[in-house]
């Protein structure tokens, strides 16, 4: 496949599916292996980098009013010239909702380099996607009994601590980081916007630290005949993302996240059974 056409299939897969609780990285690697560039494995990692970036960016773009009101209540906070803990109340749920998955990431990232080479590979994608399905119709579930009973609280710091321990299962590959947010927030009872917005906040941090991280990593590649390609997938990416958000949150207004485990369920079956049928003869 032409590199230009690979790279936007990419950015449009990055786009529909980051923020959705499917596996953007799962859905990637998915495609990623019947389609590599020709450019090379390094090149694949160094283009997921610009596409996630062009995500982080149509989240700031869409909270820009909240990360700086948030940002110079925190900093006022600090300096003591107000009493208002709100914005240093945010960035410390933020914090604890991306440090650990930070820290396991880099304790751990022998072991997952491991998994992500085994040749079982889809057969993990699968059952990661069919799991995390059955779990989010779970969620569904125990939010809708709870409701009854108990109506449903901002996100605060036990359960940004609670959010962020289960956020690490989402190194697994298929898992999706936001889906586990998401369903963790669902578990204490958090309504569908509060626990997407806290997925998409803590996103910004982690999706950050492991750009850096792997633009370091692979920066023999970057090179400025790549830039076109590059530039190509971090544009398409913020824009489609940018749309992405906005409808995800119109679609929550009226809608659960059940529709989103059917999907993985399906995807889960689908991927298992290609691998059972194909791969393994």
């Amino acid at each position: 496949m032409n590199s230009y056409l690979n790279a936007i299939f990419r950015s449009v897969i990055e786009a529909i599916t980051e923020f959705l609780p499917v596996s953007s990285t799962g859905h990637l690697f998915l495609f990623s292996n019947f389609y590599p560039f020709s450019e090379g494995a390094d090149f694949d990692d160094l283009f997921d980098i610009f596409i996630q970036s062009g995500a982080i960016l149509s989240v700031l773009v869409i909270y820009r009013v909240k990360f700086l009101e948030q940002g110079r209540l925190a900093v006022r906070y600090l300096l003591r010239k107000e009493d208002n803990k709100e914005g240093f109340l945010f960035l410390t749920k933020v914090t604890i909702g991306f440090l650990p998955i930070m820290a396991a990431g880099f304790l751990f990232r022998g072991f997952l380099d491991k998994i992500k080479g085994r040749e079982d590979i889809l057969a993990i994608l699968g059952w990661a996607w069919f799991i995390g399905g059955i779990l989010i119709l779970a969620s569904e579930f125990w939010f809708k009994k709870r409701e009854k009973i108990k109506t449903s609280e901002p996100i605060g710091i036990q359960d940004a601590v609670v959010i962020g321990i289960f956020q690490c299962l989402a190194l697994i590959p298929g898992v999706s980081r936001s889906g586990a947010t998401i369903v963790t927030a669902r578990f204490l009872g958090k309504d569908t916007r509060s626990s997407a917005e806290f997925s998409f906040f803590v996103a910004v941090p982690v999706l950050f630290l492991a750009g850096a991280y792997k633009l370091f990593k692979h920066r023999a590649v970057l090179n400025w005949e790549n830039l076109p390609i590059l530039s190509l997938g971090f544009v398409l990416s913020f824009l489609l993302c940018f749309l992405v958000i906005k409808w995800f949150l119109r679609y929550l207004r009226t809608h659960s996240f059940n529709g989103f485990g059917w999907y993985r369920i399906l995807l889960g079956i689908s991927v298992l059974t290609f691998y059972k049928i194909v791969m393994q003869g």
